[in-house]
């Protein structure tokens, strides 16, 4: 088995999937958080990690901007979106939340996705329900090792997805992705330790997990990049 050309048709049915119409699909069932739900999920966020005005943020797969969309409620973030699918994208432009956000089209769990950004460049990496979606995480926490600057943190949200989780055009991504259908708190963070990172946090997300709209639950992983490495 090539394992780097199934991670290249991976990439190319992401994109594939994910057309101007599931795109839209997806921000309607899935991308859109009502005020109550975004304001629990920054609660969490900030109970681990505070975000300050004149930071560098990016947006690790950010699909049509739920997580920039939360993050742009804090005043003076520099925001930078990455995600891989063009109609994604439209998406997250066509806010005019977002209007500020710095769009970057790639995957980022590649060796090659590292030029993407220079080194030391972000104060902070966040993302939402990426993890569990990476077909090499090893290399993206790697990337977000590089591109962060000495005592940037990660903050990683995800949820307890399930085999069953996996449905329709999905189905086939379950035996893909390692962590596709991780039910412990300690793979992600056992993984970011093995590529230099320090564990900083590893929570539930109260918050999230009490509102009506959350079906799966969700914690959060906070992780720096040591000051001298």
């Amino acid at each position: 088995m090539n394992w780097y050309r199934n991670r290249q048709t991976a990439r190319e049915r992401y994109v594939a999937k994910y057309d101007a119409t599931e795109a839209a699909a997806y921000d309607a069932f899935v991308g859109h958080l009502s005020a109550e739900d975004e304001a629990a999920y920054l609660a969490d966020m900030q109970r681990v990690f505070e975000f300050r005005c004149g930071m560098q943020v990016l947006d690790a797969g950010a699909g049509s901007g739920t997580l920039s969309k939360i993050l742009s409620q804090v005043d003076g973030l520099s925001l930078t979106a990455l995600e891989p699918a063009p109609a994604m994208l439209d998406l997250l432009r066509s806010k005019p939340t977002l209007s500020e956000v710095c769009c970057v089209q790639g995957f980022c769990d590649a060796p090659e996705d590292r030029d993407h950004f220079h080194e030391a460049h972000f104060d902070a990496i966040a993302s939402r329900q990426l993890v569990n979606g990476l077909f090499d995480p090893l290399v993206a926490f790697r990337n977000w090792f590089h591109w962060l600057k000495p005592g940037g943190k990660v903050i990683a949200i995800d949820g307890f997805y399930g085999r069953a989780a996996w449905t329709g055009m999905f189905e086939p991504e379950v035996d893909l992705l390692p962590l596709s259908a991780c039910q412990s708190m300690a793979t992600m963070p056992y993984l970011l330790e093995k590529v230099g990172f320090q564990i900083e946090a590893v929570e539930l997300m109260t918050a999230t997990n009490k509102q009506p709209a959350t079906r799966t639950t969700r914690y959060v992983v906070v992780a720096s990049k040591p000051v001298t490495h």
